[in-house]
């Protein structure tokens, strides 16, 4: 495989699974790092989730391409051995597992460390690597959980509200490579190994630093940053109004035809708007259902106020500036299917295929010097797979 870009001359090796991981080891492959992923003869739990696309899962196909993959098990002295080989030519290690585990596998970064002085080894986790809880098991909806997350965004009736993206975990992969190649800035040869710890912990409250920051000063929750911004019913279905300044909150009352509300001493302020917010909506409600959604766009736009339908995937898919842009080009499948495919932003598009697993189990085997008929038997033994057509 030719590969082109900054980050061309680093090799990554990726022992993480699921999301935050695997995210993580993409970004340095789409930025030119040659990336091995090791992966579980079975595969990484991950391509088995969800709705089956060309054989794996769509998180699969956004966060593994471009990789190499090697599907041997790591519980094992021989797939240990492999790991360790392989570190000795890496510049980057990434591991997701809880703390401890790839410690006990063996393959902790003071494992890494001995065979490889320089390495950067990137443990992904729930809590860490230090405090009480950093061998509890942690996922994106509970990342939303304990963050707080879920308590600044609640329905109108006051219910915490779970977002179903796994917003914290790409977020965490974003976070995991930024560190990683900020280490390997400038970095120079034998400056020694660096252990960087991510987690989604971490990850969950520095999205929401300004929230956090502005609990620990007034000790309550925030609340509503710009009253009665929010998610409205139309006619036809729904609308999200917003506002930042005084004059918006005025284009929105002279598009509902209330102008009257400008001047209610109720909501002449911000801090009265979140003090009356119930009244606000309550008003907003009443008006917004009378039109359609676009007719409503159109209004609020004459008016200089903020607003926009609620879009589907396929509103957004469809919609002219996105199509314009190129804002999600199609990638095809290895069965010749297409699937839009959001690109990196300010990246080019990336075409690179997602290995099957193990696709190159018998090619990185003998790369670290494994022959032919003790390959065979680590294949029979099944402790090792050798991927084929199938994903």
């Amino acid at each position: 495989m030719t590969r082109t870009g900054p980050l061309s001359a680093i090799t990554v090796l990726d022992m993480s699974q699921g999301i935050a991981g695997p995210s993580c080891g993409g970004y340095f492959a789409e930025h030119g790092a040659r990336v091995i992923k090791i992966e579980p003869p079975e595969g990484d739990w991950m391509r088995h989730l969800g709705t089956r696309i060309d054989g794996m899962s769509s998180q699969a196909i956004a966060y593994n391409r471009g990789k190499e993959s090697l599907a041997i098990d790591l519980r094992k002295p021989e797939g240990r051995d492999v790991a360790l080989k392989l570190a000795e030519c890496a510049e980057v290690a990434i591991e997701s597992a809880r703390p401890g585990v790839f410690e006990r596998l063996g393959l902790g970064f003071e494992a890494l460390k001995a065979r490889n002085p320089d390495i950067i080894y990137v443990s992904v986790s729930g809590w860490g690597q230090r405090g009480p809880n950093r061998e509890r098991p942690m996922v994106d909806t509970i990342g939303q959980a304990v963050s707080g997350f879920m308590s600044a965004a609640r329905s109108r009736e006051g219910a915490p509200v779970k977002v179903d993206v796994p917003f914290i975990d790409a977020f965490t992969g974003l976070y995991a490579f930024q560190a990683a190649s900020m280490a390997l800035w400038g970095k120079a040869k034998g400056s020694g190994a660096r252990h960087i710890d991510i987690s989604l912990m971490q990850a969950a409250a520095h999205v929401q630093a300004p929230n956090i920051l502005e609990y620990g000063f007034v000790g309550r929750p925030p609340g509503l940053l710009n009253p009665p911004a929010g998610n409205y019913r139309t006619k036809d279905g729904w609308i999200a109004i917003t506002l930042v300044n005084q004059a918006q909150f005025e284009g929105i009352c002279r598009a509902i035809s209330r102008a009257d509300v400008i001047t209610d001493a109720r909501f002449t302020t911000v801090a009265g708007r979140k003090e009356n917010v119930a009244a606000l909506r309550a008003i907003l409600d009443e008006a917004l259902t009378a039109r359609t959604t676009a007719e409503w766009v159109g209004l609020f736009e004459k008016e200089g106020a903020l607003a926009s339908g609620i879009n589907t995937y396929s509103d957004w898919l469809t919609d002219p500036h996105v199509q314009a842009v190129e804002a999600a080009p199609y990638y095809v499948l290895a069965d010749g299917g297409k699937v839009p495919l959001p690109h990196l932003p300010g990246q080019r598009r990336y075409d690179a295929s997602v290995p099957t697993v193990g696709q190159h189990t018998r090619a990185l085997l003998t790369e670290v010097g494994m022959g032919s008929k003790a390959i065979d038997r680590l294949l029979a033994s099944h402790l090792a797979r050798q991927g084929g057509e199938e994903h």
